[in-house]
């Protein structure tokens, strides 16, 4: 059995709290909008716009999402909500510096866009983790194997060595399927459980 040398973490849902699937709801109530539908076309729309891979912009992508959905108003206001509701969780930079300490390359691979520039500048969370990869600035998103493969490449470590961890299982599943450990995350208690379980020793505590 190979053991894990890497832990490569999730932002939104995982380090932090759902920022943009919470301005997607708040969007959904100010527009009279059905929200269940709202994530997957927003997040195609952000594929489509090449906007999450750093090919269009945030304009291209809220004009993609208008032309589906209707005049939705001021992205402004949109990426405002975003920003305000990425909330850290300051546990995961205690436990990325846990990781750290005990000698795993720790690392953040997220679908964002250069929205993660601003949270991080108004929420420092980056020095916690080794390297930070963003789909925006890495020109493929977790849809893509390259994704995954480009991020253990960076940080040294072959795919069965690194421990992936998501709150959306189909990411999970195509780490996994490169020979990644995968760790869904749900909530904290479960996630520490899981991850230790993955990395053959206890992690964290639950306040």
């Amino acid at each position: 059995m190979t053991m894990p040398r890497a832990v490569i973490f999730d932002f939104d849902g995982v380090i932090a709290e759902r920022g943009f699937r919470g301005a997607l709801k708040t969007l959904a109530q100010r527009c009279g909008l059905d929200y269940p539908p709202l994530p997957g076309v927003a997040f195609q729309a952000l594929i489509d716009s090449g906007y999450m891979t750093g090919l269009g912009t945030e304009a291209d992508w809220w004009r993609c999402l208008e032309a589906t959905l209707g005049p939705l108003g001021d992205c402004a206001r949109f990426r405002a909500d975003v920003l305000t509701l990425s909330e850290i969780r300051p546990w995961q930079l205690t436990l990325a510096a846990e990781l750290a300490r005990a000698g795993y390359a720790t690392a953040v691979l997220s679908d964002h866009t250069d929205w993660l520039d601003d949270i991080e500048s108004a929420q420092p969370f980056g020095h916690a983790f080794g390297r930070v990869f963003n789909s925006y600035y890495l020109g493929a998103c977790k849809r893509e194997a390259a994704a995954f493969t480009a991020v253990a490449d960076a940080i040294g470590v072959l795919p069965r060595q690194a421990v992936f961890i998501d709150d959306n299982p189909d990411n999970v599943a195509r780490a996994v399927a490169l020979g990644m450990t995968g760790v869904v995350y749900r909530e904290r208690a479960a996630f520490l459980r899981d991850l230790g379980a993955a990395l053959g020793r206890p992690v964290g505590a639950v306040d």
